[in-house]
């Protein structure tokens, strides 16, 4: 038996058969074991839905694969590679295989294949009431909307905390004052995303128990020491420049007049000055006057030479302290209100029982923190023995933290066994909590998490693209691993990025680069040039279906998705499965709009102009004239001279997705099976059972989603794919297109870094936000040290974007870039465009006439392979409404009175539920309707149930005991001192806290009635209510009154 590692890393690139691999490892530790059920004792975790469903696919697929006679003499590589690390024989891998599958199939649900969230939810649900969460919490997966109400719940409250509501008034003056908008919410907003960002957690920590004043005086704080360093530096400029006037020297002494020129600037308070100019590099030793001056004003200003240079370098340390206090004061408002955004948070999260997806990480990893054996994994690690983690580069700090106890004591038994899998050139998820340093260390055996050391595996081959492609890849990426990096450890990941050549086919890549002048349209241009390689490749005998363009931002997908259409060429894109871009969905939120805002012309003509090119009518003006002005109910009644019988009346009682049904079935929406409306549908039928059917709430609720709501992508369409590089990950296509490759790696929107402070000097303030930008280089160590990590950060996510893009090609690789080659080398490097150039210069093929640079041959060299897969479309749209279900609804009581004895039984109960909603005579009606209503009775046996409503309220000895004047209580859950539920039927308070007892019964008198009726005696006067008087009704034929 082959000596197996219980910890293993695969280092795996792009293609080099990962999934394969885990699989082969999966199955050997099945087939290695005499327990059929072992299965259950493995946890496989990835990252997506999508991957977890290919996953047990895969592993089905193969064991179907493994059953069949035939493998035994033609063996698959994968039953091969198994037999051989085995050493089994292929009857007996066979045999077991068959008898695995039929146990997977028949315990399904114990085959544990998750993504990290879904298994920490398990986890969370399994433990909640020792966790002390409600049982039945729901989970928010739409963060960001929650967060928004919280937000304006906080902004509500202003007018009624002082505090609160200056701080709001003051940072609206503050925002109005640097001529931006007075809009606090966008800022709230935008702060209230750290409660959720795992990255932020700690810090925010930090904070928590920082009230309002705290900020407040650290405000002040800031306030005096802005005002403080303006002034130093103000008075050290200054000196200079009189220094200079005494000395008898004129600006135009200095070279250029550079120097006196910024020292004036700076006397003036205006501190936006250039710190990288050339003339002030080595200002201590450098001369600092023209050629043209004479000796004399030379040797003054070398005199006074180390005053400047001094004061230069003050001025320079002052100015950079000044923009350090500004930042940090321009975020402390925000900060200062996260602490109340996230009070309004919980409060939402507690009225609505629900639970964020982002705090199952904290929740776990608080729990388990400083417990050597966690309670919450003492059960779970029992029955898991082998951990599977795929695409661990995008694993979080805090997700590995968690799973790092779980794994560890599957490690310390001797059948344990843990595999990581991942390729950190691969993360390109940082923003959401991924770290590849994490899996950089544990592959370069920098860190050890365990007492078991790892073993690390190496996935050499490329199973995916042909020739070319990989060659160039493999060329471009050892050359940016020198040409970009400035961390040692990035540069080494890239320097040994080299993968093997396993395809014999050619491929081909193609690299162009467009002449985009300051006032061309880059969309337009950019979207001709992929329409040109789109139709070259349909030339070449590729099918729509085979190409995928791959966009870095969703605005240029949409671009090139709206050219392509206009260009009559399919596509299938994130942008055309949105729910609001299809009409029939538009059509009915118009409607319902119209039914709650019947006044409202605008949502009219929108409804019109749908109905219109529904009923193919020419004259779109004459038929909004003569529907415009016509009321709800007469507009319906006119569609019915186009086969529309739809009455408006009816429509608005009905529940809201019974409603849309309704609307789609009568308009005739559908002719065949319609997935937007489908999945339209699905989102009423969640927000009516969660939300209830509120038409207004729900059309907010769309409103506020429709971006993000969208069909699942068709398979089957001949369409072009438009994805974003995000989405394409761990996919791959035929042909890829990369258009707008020209992105500048060190451009970002509104980057905020945590900067460490001096807690004694800013009342216990450990960290601060700052907006990040150069100038960190220049904030001190603290400074100098973010800034080169994060620009490092940078270089390695934005080559990562870029190497996951390249490698999403099997044959063809297209690069539409743009031409920068003018740019200054520096400026070069910064931008996709000039890697391209600079490595093409490497190559010596770079010629600056030259626009495109191919390597391979264009022509198709496979043939298409057609999936034997069907996929099963349904084309009926099945939707009938219930007056046509011809069901007959039987009530309960209508069953039951059939016998004597039922019929007494029922009745008995009936008079019970009918009395409890009865207060006084008045009700009376008003509750016989509503049981009406809910076919709890018919109206034959209404009439008779009335009677003896009426017998008992108008009864001589009761009639005083319906009246309003007392406070009345029905059917009330009394609890006793001794935890015991009572439940009187009637209880009359008067003003005195007098009380009077009344309870129906049905059948013979009996004494038990009046011993129930001291029970409720007994424990009022306990709640110091004094009992006058204790009645039962008996309601038989006749209504007997019994005083007790």
């Amino acid at each position: 038996m082959p000596e197996h590692h219980p910890f293993t890393i695969y280092n795996a690139s792009a293609g080099s058969g990962k999934t394969f691999t885990l699989v082969k490892e999966y199955l050997k530790i099945l087939f290695n074991s005499s327990n059929q059920y072992l299965f259950k004792n493995i946890l496989a975790i990835t990252f997506t839905n999508k991957a977890v469903a290919e996953m047990k696919d895969r592993i089905i697929e193969t064991l179907k694969q493994f059953s069949e006679p035939s493998i035994v003499e033609n063996p698959n590589p994968m039953f091969s590679a198994i037999c051989e690390d085995l050493k089994m024989k292929p009857e007996i891998l066979h045999n077991k295989a068959t008898k695995l599958l039929n146990t997977i199939i028949h315990n399904y649900a114990a085959f544990d294949i998750s993504t990290i969230d879904g298994f920490t939810h398990k986890l969370i649900r399994t433990f909640a009431h020792d966790l002390k969460l409600p049982l039945n919490f729901e989970v928010e997966l739409d963060q960001d909307a929650l967060l928004n109400e919280a937000v304006d719940s906080l902004i509500n409250k202003a007018g009624t905390n002082e505090a609160l509501t200056k701080i709001l008034v003051d940072f609206a003056i503050e925002k109005a004052d640097d001529d931006k908008s007075w809009d606090v919410a966008f800022d709230f907003n935008k702060i209230a995303k750290l409660l959720v960002n795992e990255n932020d957690i700690p810090f925010i920590e930090t904070l928590k128990n920082k009230s309002l004043d705290d900020f407040k005086v650290l405000k002040a704080q800031l306030k005096k020491e802005i005002s403080t360093e303006e002034i130093r530096v103000v008075e050290k400029a200054q000196a200079i420049l009189t220094l200079i006037e005494e000395a008898g020297l004129e600006f135009n002494d200095f070279s250029g007049s550079y120097l006196p020129k910024h020292f004036q600037k700076l006397a003036d308070e205006n501190f936006n000055v250039n710190f990288d100019a050339k003339w002030q590099e080595d200002l201590e030793s450098k001369t600092l006057y023209p050629k043209r001056v004479n000796s004399d004003i030379a040797s003054i200003i070398e005199q006074i030479q180390p005053q400047i240079a001094l004061a230069f370098a003050e001025t320079k340390a002052g100015v950079f302290h000044h923009k350090f206090l500004k930042s940090f004061y321009k975020n402390i408002t925000p900060l200062s209100v996260l602490n109340a955004i996230n009070n309004e948070l919980n409060a939402l999260k507690l009225d609505q029982n629900k639970m964020l997806i982002s705090e199952f990480n904290s929740i776990i990893s608080n729990e388990i923190k400083e417990q050597p054996t966690p309670f919450i994994y003492e059960r779970i690690g029992e029955k898991f023995n082998h951990y599977f983690i795929d695409e661990f580069q995008d694993t979080s700090v805090m997700q590995w933290e968690n799973l790092i106890p779980l794994l560890g004591n599957s490690l310390s038994t001797l059948t344990g066994s843990t595999m990581l899998v991942g390729d950190a050139k691969q993360a390109i998820y940082r923003w959401r909590g991924g770290k590849a340093e994490q899996f950089i260390d544990l592959f370069n055996t920098k860190n050890f998490p365990f007492p078991v050391k790892q073993e690390v595996k190496n996935l050499p081959e490329n199973y995916r693209s042909f020739k070319e492609i990989v060659h160039f890849n493999n060329g471009f990426f050892k050359f940016l691993a020198h040409d970009v990096f400035n961390s040692d450890d990035y540069k080494k990941l890239y320097e040994h990025s080299k993968q093997d050549i396993t395809k014999n086919e050619n491929g081909y890549v193609e690299l162009s680069f467009l002449d985009i002048e300051k006032d061309d349209d880059r969309d337009e241009l950019f979207s001709e040039s992929v329409l040109k390689t789109i139709q070259r490749c349909l030339e070449n005998n590729f099918e729509l279906q085979d190409i995928c363009i791959l966009v870095r931002k969703k605005k240029e997908g949409v671009a090139i998705a709206n050219y392509l259409s206009q260009n009559k060429i399919p596509i299938v894109s994130s942008e055309t499965l949105l729910l609001s871009n299809s009409p029939e969905v538009c059509f009915i939120s118009d409607l319902l709009a119209l039914l709650i805002q019947p006044k409202n012309n605008e949502i009219k003509i929108s409804v019109l102009n749908y109905l219109a090119t529904l009923f193919n009518i020419d004259d779109k003006h004459e038929f909004f004239t003569n529907h415009i002005n016509l009321p709800l109910s007469e507009l319906f009644k006119k569609l019915e001279a186009f086969h529309i019988f739809v009455n408006s009346t009816v429509l608005v009682q009905l529940p809201l997705y019974d409603l849309a049904e309704t609307i789609v079935r009568g308009f005739n929406l559908v002719k065949t099976s319609n997935a937007y409306i489908q999945f339209y549908l699905d989102i009423i039928l969640d927000f009516s059972q969660k939300k209830g059917s509120d038409i207004s709430g729900f059309l907010t609720y769309f409103e506020k989603k429709k971006d993000s709501l969208s069909i699942v992508s068709p398979k089957g369409q001949n369409a072009v794919q438009i994805m974003t590089i995000h989405k394409s990950k761990g996919l791959e296509f035929p042909v890829v297109i990369f258009p707008y490759a020209d992105l500048d790696i060190y451009r970002e929107l509104e980057p905020k870094e945590w900067f460490k402070i001096d807690k004694d000097k800013y009342h216990g303030f450990s960290h601060t936000l700052l907006n990040y930008n150069k100038d960190f280089e220049n904030y001190g160590e603290e400074g100098h040290r973010i800034y080169t990590n994060h620009k490092s950060e940078q270089e390695l996510d934005n080559i990562n974007l870029l190497y996951v893009t390249l490698t999403r090609a099997v044959e063809q690789l297209y690069v539409i870039s743009k031409n920068d080659s003018a740019l200054k080398d520096e400026y070069k490097a910064k931008k996709y465009s000039g890697l391209f150039i600079n490595y093409l210069t490497h190559l010596g093929l770079w010629n600056a006439a030259q626009s495109t640079y191919s390597f391979g041959v264009s022509k198709k060299s496979t043939q298409a392979q057609v999936d034997s897969k069907e996929t099963i479309i349904q084309h009926q749209f099945i939707s009938t409404s219930k007056e046509y279900h011809n069901i007959k609804v039987v009530t309960k009581s209508g069953f039951l009175w059939d016998t004597n004895q039922e019929k007494a039984i029922e009745k008995g109960n009936l008079i019970h539920n009918i009395m409890a909603h009865i207060h006084t005579k008045n009700d009376i009606d008003n509750v016989i309707t509503d049981f009406i209503t809910a076919s709890t009775i018919n109206k034959e046996q209404a009439s008779a149930l009335k009677q003896l409503v009426l017998q008992i309220v108008e009864h001589p000895k009761l009639e005083n005991y319906f009246n309003e004047n007392d406070t009345i209580y029905n059917e009330r859950d009394i609890i006793t001192k001794d935890g015991f539920i009572l439940r009187p039927d009637r209880v009359l308070v008067n003003s005195k806290n007098e009380a009077v007892i009344i309870d129906y019964k049905t059948g013979t008198e009996n004494k038990k009635h009046e011993q129930q009726l001291q029970l409720y005696q007994d424990v009022l006067e306990d709640m110091k209510i004094t009992v006058k008087k204790k009645i039962l009704v008996y309601t038989n034929d006749d209504i007997l009154v019994k005083d007790v």
